[in-house]
C-alpha cells in the first residue's frame, strides 16, 4: 500500500511539474529540435468522406497533408483510440501539435526543428477527439467530448504535424510500447461556392455589377465567391448588356458553376413558321428562322406569306428588348 501510495505521489508530482513548463494544453511559441522514431503520413480532401487513419507508437510522430485548394477547411479533427495501458497512466503521453516543420516531414527524417504550438497530455480515457482550428473564422466549439486547440495553427507546407511522446518516468513498457491509432477527418465549413462565368458577346467583357441577395458583391468577371448554404438569387446589371437574373442553390463545401451568357442591349427578334413559308423583314428576304438575331430600333415590317395567303405585322424596336413573330395556321373544328 506504502509502495502505491509513494507512486501516486511522484506521478501528482510530475503532472504539478508538467503543467508548470506548460504540458498542460496550452501553446509554447519556443522553436525547438527533437527526434521522433518514425514518421506516418496521411492526406486529406475537400471532402465529408475524407477520412485518413494511423497507428503512431509512443515517440512517434504523424505528417497531416492538407490539399492544395483550403476553401471549405476549417480545421482538423483528430479521434485518438488510447489503449488502456496508456489510459491507466494517466498524463504519461503528450500529444503535441507543430507549426513550422522543418524540414518537409517524410518516412524517412527522424530529426526535425518547429514550433510547437499546442501540447496536451493524452486524457485517462479510451477515446478523446482533439479538434485543430486552421482559420481564424471558424465554427469550432468545444464541448463534453471534444477538445479544440485554443489557437489556430498554420499549415506549414500544408502540413500539420502531430508528434505523441513520453513526459512521464517510471512507466512501465506495456505503457511505452502501445499502438495508439489515429483517425483524421476534415471539418468543412458550413458554406459553398459560387463559380461565376461571364461569357460576352465579343471578347472583351465589359464592366458589370452583381447582387447576390440584394445585397452589392465585389468580384472580378470570372471569380468565386464563399456563401451560406442554400438557395440564392443573383442579379446581374450592366449598361452594356441586358440584365440577368439567376436563382442558384449552394450546398456545402461544393462549388457550384453559373455560366451567364450576357446578351447585347440591341433589340433582337425570333421568328418562327411553318415550312414553306415565305418571311419578309422589311421587303428582304429573311431567312434567320428559329433562331434570335439583331436588328436595328425603330420601325420594322415582317410579311408572311403561304401560297396565296399573306399577313403583315409591324413592331417598333426600342433597345434592350426580345421580338418574337410567331406565324402558325390552325383550324378550329367545333360540334353544335
Amino acid at each position: 500500500m506504502k509502495k502505491i501510495d509513494c507512486a501516486l505521489n511522484a506521478k501528482k508530482a510530475l503532472v504539478s511539474l508538467l503543467m508548470f513548463c506548460g504540458i498542460s494544453g496550452f501553446k509554447l511559441l519556443s522553436a525547438e529540435s527533437f527526434r521522433v522514431s518514425k514518421v506516418h503520413e496521411v492526406s486529406v480532401a475537400q471532402s465529408s468522406e475524407s477520412e485518413a487513419v494511423a497507428k503512431l507508437g509512443i515517440n512517434e510522430a504523424l505528417a497531416i497533408a492538407l490539399p492544395a485548394d483550403q476553401t471549405f477547411i476549417e480545421g482538423l479533427e483528430l479521434k485518438f483510440d488510447i489503449p488502456e495501458a496508456v489510459a491507466s497512466w494517466m498524463d504519461s503521453v503528450a500529444c503535441s501539435v507543430y507549426g513550422n516543420i522543418s524540414p518537409t516531414p517524410k518516412a524517412s527524417q527522424i530529426d526535425y526543428s518547429g514550433t510547437r504550438a499546442y501540447v496536451r497530455t493524452l486524457p485517462g480515457k479510451l477515446s478523446w477527439v482533439l479538434q485543430i482550428p486552421l482559420k481564424a473564422e471558424n465554427s469550432i466549439k468545444s464541448n463534453n467530448y471534444t477538445t479544440k486547440v485554443d489557437s489556430v495553427i498554420t499549415p506549414s507546407k500544408n502540413i500539420i504535424f502531430i508528434r505523441l511522446q513520453p513526459v512521464m518516468k517510471g512507466v512501465p513498457e506495456e505503457t511505452l510500447n502501445s499502438v495508439v491509432p489515429i483517425t483524421v477527418k476534415p471539418i468543412l465549413t458550413n458554406k459553398g461556392q459560387i463559380a461565376f462565368n461571364l461569357v460576352p458577346p465579343e471578347d472583351k467583357l465589359e464592366p458589370c455589377t452583381i447582387f447576390i441577395d440584394d445585397k452589392m458583391t465585389t468580384l472580378s468577371a470570372n471569380d468565386k465567391i464563399l456563401l451560406d448554404t442554400g438557395v440564392h438569387n443573383i442579379s446581374i446589371i450592366s449598361e452594356f448588356y441586358r440584365n440577368e437574373v439567376r436563382t442558384v442553390r449552394v450546398d456545402k463545401a461544393k462549388t457550384t458553376e453559373l455560366t451567364v451568357v450576357m446578351k447585347s442591349l440591341e433589340p433582337t427578334l425570333l421568328i418562327t413558321a411553318p415550312e414553306g413559308t415565305e418571311v419578309l423583314l422589311d421587303d428582304v428576304k429573311c431567312t434567320t428562322l428559329g433562331k434570335e438575331f439583331v436588328i436595328t430600333e425603330g420601325e420594322h415590317k415582317i410579311k408572311f406569306t403561304i401560297g396565296d395567303y399573306e399577313i403583315v405585322r409591324s413592331i417598333s424596336a426600342i433597345k434592350g428588348k426580345t421580338y418574337t413573330a410567331n406565324f402558325s395556321l390552325d383550324l378550329d373544328i367545333s360540334e353544335n
